[in-house]
């Protein structure tokens, strides 16, 4: 019941008009570039020698940590498995670390990578933020509390103050954010109540006798102000929203939260995250004016709105990068340059659990039974895909069509391609524990129709499906070749829905270097085996 009185009142104190909200001062011209990571950037953080780094997931079901040098965007996760990485730290040494939500962290010298999970005294799995302080102890926020690592070992603090509203102590153990300000106090932001370490004790953080709950963000700004995204206590009040604390008192300058806070080199602050607390659906990239911050009502400035962002952060050019739902984004002022859509393309991500690779293969020789054929030894299998994507590109007549894509395949759910009877006697096929992944780049997309067709004048999608010729580079066992194969596609939904793909491959093999049993070597073979391997292939891309 407090929580909708709450919203009720969130939406009538919204439209009082506490901030003065205006749109970018300067007009701002977009433009795309090359593709870097797609859909959600959760954390973004300047790294060493001028480079970006963006963790948050790639995928539906998984996520990737990239690093940008002024160029192209490098994953840096890929070779680490299929985990959900959020959050990324180039500590002072130039060490990195990858945090996930379901492995633990990972720790990357440049040289070798440790694996830390609760066997190795993380107190939790689930870490959602990684931090390093002045002296260089690495602190992980988790869903348990807290974990500090000196080089070592691990000291874990959990449940480190009473709580004063949210009794659950799963709720106080969750950690949102992790700050250190100059005199070496460590804020921390959870899902229940923040509180402020010392070194010695730890202090749930109040304003008037009541809990800061449910803290996103917080920052220290070069004047040792504190600002955060959260609320203060539970009663009906105007409570939610961006506070600031000046050593003393604590102001709430906006009814706007924030997911990420930052303040750039020429003072402004600058946030992500719900413009209304009454509906977290409305989001926008918010500039609070360097001049004004010392009021209550400081002027902001709208870059972008939408319906998700999540990450910022300031580039050593003082260029401001900012992820969405949909990927990232760098601002110089006047010009916004998008890294996720290409002009008039659309990324889909492949559903790994609804597509499937099959194979099919064959002895060379058949089998007799007097004048009976036996047959030939058919043999199929199937194999996982790990990650993938579908380009689809529309143009000014809303026509839709298939330009390009990528899927990675997991080798090492691929079954001997052999009878099952004979699997005892006869060595592997792939080499899988060298070559785990195998991958598909799409180049070209032939399609038949019409170029003069004439296109709906109504607005409706029209959409270039049905069958199609796919050409691509394929890569096993370290070797790619290209390859041309055709497919049908079909648009389940339109452009805002489904796209399905089917197509049937044949290959020779050997072509790879998989000459085990080969036809080519049909005096030495045995009972050879056919080269050629059919591979029929089902993709369901979702935008």
């Amino acid at each position: 019941m407090h929580v909708y009185f709450l919203l009720l009142l969130f939406v009538f104190c919204t439209s009082c008009g506490q901030n003065q909200t205006n749109g970018p001062t300067d007009a701002i011209k977009t433009e795309i570039k090359n593709i870097g990571p797609n859909i959600m950037a959760r954390t973004i953080k300047k790294g060493r020698n001028g480079t970006m780094l963006i963790a948050g997931p790639n995928n539906a079901s998984f996520g990737d940590v990239f690093r940008y040098d002024g160029k192209s965007f490098t994953n840096l996760t890929s070779k680490l498995g299929q985990h959900k990485f959020v959050d990324v730290l180039e500590d002072r040494q130039g060490n990195t670390w990858f945090a996930s939500l379901n492995s633990g962290v990972f720790y990357d010298n440049g040289k070798s990578v440790e694996h830390f999970t609760t066997t190795e005294g993380l107190i939790d799995n689930r870490v959602t933020s990684v931090y390093e302080d002045k002296a260089g102890i690495i602190w992980f926020g988790t869903g348990s509390g807290l974990s500090r690592y000196d080089g070592k070992s691990f000291r874990t603090f959990t449940s480190p103050n009473a709580p004063l509203f949210f009794k659950e102590a799963k709720l106080n153990n969750d950690i949102n954010a992790i700050i250190e300000d100059k005199i070496g106090r460590l804020w921390v932001g959870t899902r229940g109540d923040a509180f402020v370490y010392d070194g010695k004790k730890f202090t749930t953080l109040t304003n008037n006798g009541e809990p800061f709950l449910q803290v996103s963000a917080i920052l220290e700004d070069s004047k040792g102000t504190i600002w955060l995204s959260g609320a203060n206590g539970y009663k009906v009040g105007r409570t939610a929203g961006l506070w600031r604390y000046d050593g003393t008192t604590f102001t709430q300058v906006s009814y706007r939260g924030a997911n990420a806070i930052i303040q750039d080199k020429k003072g402004n602050i600058w946030t992500t995250g719900p413009v209304n607390p009454a509906n977290s659906t409305v989001q926008a990239v918010s500039r609070y004016a360097a001049t004004s911050l010392s009021s209550d009502t400081p002027t902001v400035t709208e870059i972008r709105s939408g319906r998700a962002f999540f990450g910022i952060s300031e580039a050593s050019d003082g260029s401001i990068w900012f992820g969405d739902a949909t990927g990232v984004y760098r601002y110089d002022g006047k010009t916004l340059t998008d890294f996720y859509n290409k002009a008039g393309q659309k990324k889909y991500s492949v559903d790994t659990k609804q597509s499937v690779v099959v194979w099919k293969g064959s002895m060379l020789l058949g089998g007799w039974d007097g004048t009976k054929f036996l047959g030939d030894g058919t043999n199929t299998g199937d194999v996982d895909l790990v990650k993938g994507y579908l380009l689809i590109e529309s143009d000014r007549r809303s026509d839709r069509q298939l330009v390009g894509g990528a899927v990675d395949v997991d080798m090492t759910t691929i079954e001997n391609f052999v009878d099952q009877r004979s699997l005892n006697k006869l060595p592997p096929f792939f080499n899988v524990k060298k070559f785990p992944v195998s991958t598909f780049v799409i180049t070209k997309v032939e399609t038949g129709n019409d170029e003069n067709a004439k296109f709906p004048n109504d607005g409706s999608i029209r959409v270039n499906e049905g069958n199609i010729k796919v050409t691509g580079n394929l890569t096993i066992e370290g070797i790619t070749k290209a390859v041309t194969f055709p497919a049908r596609i079909h648009f389940m939904d339109g452009m805002d829905g489904t796209v399905e793909l089917n197509g049937a491959l044949k290959i020779d093999r050997t072509d790879w270097g998989i000459d085990y049993g080969s036809e080519k070597n049909f005096y030495k073979s045995g009972n050879p085996i056919s080269d050629d391997v059919k591979l029929f292939i089902k993709i369901v891309a979702k935008k």
